[in-house]
């Protein structure tokens, strides 16, 4: 005979309550794993190891903007250059909060025969949480500019102007990001992918300096997929298959994010850009409250993090693609 979950009756609620969100709270890994892998942009860092955690009061990013000059050929007895080169240093990015509710009726709740059910009743109320989490911040991502709460949206910080960590581009060329101007896909795209591909390579050296991801629109996507149609190699096959099961561009996966912006590609390198989210608060679950003047149970959800970059020279966009 099946263990029941616990004995049912109305003053058993809480308990049961704190049972159910003990336990979707142990499968923490399993909730960050389904609001990240339904993000491209974040499933493609996950898949990388770019999404990590930190704590303290800010987030610390260490910049490389220049080369140590020390390093000559030398011979026997040469005097070796020790002395000191600028060249890094280290910003800081503010922590960015987000934060919603799971809240459950009282007479809802009162209406609910057996323990079974209610369980069922609290679990799905968290899941439907959990995925408007994941879809607000996925809207977040791609805003045009950033507010003041906010994290860092892709489009400014993929950028050529503009203050990034404290650091305005302005001030500092080293810190802004490739940018080209598009135009008709079907005539000039690939040429165009061409040349942003090549300024990124061209900035600074060492690392890995070439794009390994390229996120654009639906149909930017369909418009390179077209691009390629020529090019396919087709292998024997009992069911007839016109598509391809992964595009490419340069060694670049090609994916597309329905909030990305109009017109716009991005060449992005997961060597230069971080996810970063607070150890404290990866969507971390409160306990069911119940307020003094409502007849509900509330608990709360917390996200704090932000989207960084150490090298955002070696981030581009192409824009006005049509």
């Amino acid at each position: 005979m099946a263990q029941k979950l616990h004995e049912w009756g109305p003053s058993n609620v809480d308990t049961l309550l704190t049972l159910v969100r003990e336990a979707v709270m142990k499968s923490g890994e399993y909730l960050h794993d389904q609001i990240f892998s339904a993000i491209p942009l974040f499933d493609y860092l996950n898949r990388k190891g770019k999404i990590t955690m930190q704590g303290g009061a800010s987030i610390l990013i260490p910049l490389l903007y220049g080369k140590n000059s020390t390093f000559k050929a030398y011979s026997g007895d040469d005097v070796i250059d020790t002395q000191g080169t600028e060249g890094m240093t280290m910003a800081q990015e503010q922590w960015r909060s987000m934060a919603g509710s799971v809240t459950l009726i009282g007479d809802e709740l009162r209406k609910i025969a057996g323990p079974e059910k209610l369980k069922d009743y609290a679990e799905a109320k968290i899941m439907q949480a959990m995925a408007s989490a994941r879809d607000a911040l996925a809207i977040e991502m791609w805003k045009s500019s950033r507010a003041a709460k906010s994290v860092n949206p892709l489009p400014t910080l993929v950028d050529s102007t503009g203050t990034i960590h404290e650091i305005n581009s302005s001030t500092s060329s080293w810190w802004a990001a490739q940018e080209t101007s598009g135009g008709d896909f079907t005539t000039r795209g690939i040429s165009d992918m061409r040349t942003l591909r090549n300024n990124i390579a061209k900035q600074g050296q060492g690392g890995v300096r070439l794009p390994d991801y390229v996120l654009t629109t639906q149909t930017v996507h369909e418009l390179y997929e077209a691009s390629q149609l020529p090019s396919y190699r087709y292998t024997r096959s009992d069911d007839p298959d016109a598509s391809h099961p992964t595009l490419k561009w340069s060694s670049a996966v090609v994916e597309f994010d329905p909030n990305c912006p109009s017109g716009e590609l991005y060449m992005l390198n997961s060597e230069y850009l971080n996810f970063v989210v607070h150890s404290q608060a990866d969507f971390k679950m409160g306990e069911f409250k119940e307020p003094t003047d409502q007849d509900v149970r509330s608990a709360k959800i917390i996200w704090m993090g932000n989207l960084v970059t150490p090298n955002r020279r070696r981030l581009g966009k192409l824009t006005g693609i049509s």
